[in-house]
């Protein structure tokens, strides 16, 4: 499909809210220009795969730091705190070297071994935690339970509210992400959707409004799903980040 004077849209002068005439034109277009049904499903395996992780690890890292007994812990939490003010620009081309020593620029092993570290999880994993009372914890070892039975049986179902915020907070960052995807990641055929939404927009075809607009809600419908059902949670979750109780 390509464009001439007969297919594409003039934009009108001044612009309408409703267009005089409904056409999905640009959204064929859309569809067969780029493979963004690649693009979702590599996206979605992504966020799924990184979600699970970063938000696991964050929450056993957090109970850790919250009732765990071992040396340094105040200083080990300093430093993750420390990693939270250093921008990953900063920290991007150390990765990048680390990564093409380790061969594995062009896969998705860079997009995802970082998500065993999330810093910020990690705080607020451990600042919910502090608010479980340590009666619990002491309860159920005195009955000889050990410290993965604890934590899985009795913190992580006490967790629902944190953990609904960890998850909604990763699944919006892993669906924006776009510079480390960009520079890690060289093959059309593993890229994420931001990533591949750029491309399309710096092709020749971006000079048309109107594919260029088509492209983008195709990106953000995902997005606007999971906030039309979880808009209650995502409330909630901005609320719970920013107020401890």
């Amino acid at each position: 499909m390509s464009f001439d004077a007969t297919t594409i849209d003039v934009v009108p002068n001044p612009p309408r809210f409703i267009p005089k005439e409904f056409s999905v034109f640009n959204y064929k277009y859309a569809l067969e220009a780029i493979p963004i049904a690649r693009y979702y499903i590599n996206t979605f395996l992504l966020t799924l795969i990184n979600t699970a992780i970063s938000v696991f690890t964050a929450m056993a890292c957090g109970y850790a730091f919250s009732k765990g007994k071992f040396p340094c812990k105040g200083i080990l939490f300093l430093m993750v705190l420390a990693v939270m003010m250093i921008p990953f620009e900063v920290r991007m081309i150390p990765l990048f070297l680390q990564y093409r020593d380790w061969n594995m620029l062009d896969t998705w092993w860079p997009l995802i071994l970082g998500s065993f570290a999330w810093a910020y999880g990690i705080f607020l994993a451990r600042q919910f935690i502090d608010s479980i009372p340590d009666s619990l914890r002491e309860s159920a070892s005195i009955d000889g339970a050990g410290e993965w039975y604890i934590f899985l049986k009795i913190i992580l179902p006490l967790c629902g509210p944190v953990i609904a915020t960890l998850v909604i907070f990763q699944v919006v960052n892993q669906w924006n992400n776009f510079l480390w995807p960009l520079v890690v990641v060289s093959n059309p055929k593993k890229q994420v959707i931001s990533v591949g939404l750029a491309m399309f927009n710096a092709s020749e075809t971006a000079r048309y409004l109107g594919p260029r607009l088509a492209v983008s809600v195709l990106g953000a419908i995902p997005l606007m799903i999971v906030y039309l059902f979880l808009q209650k949670y995502i409330v909630q979750s901005v609320m719970l980040s920013g107020v401890k109780e």
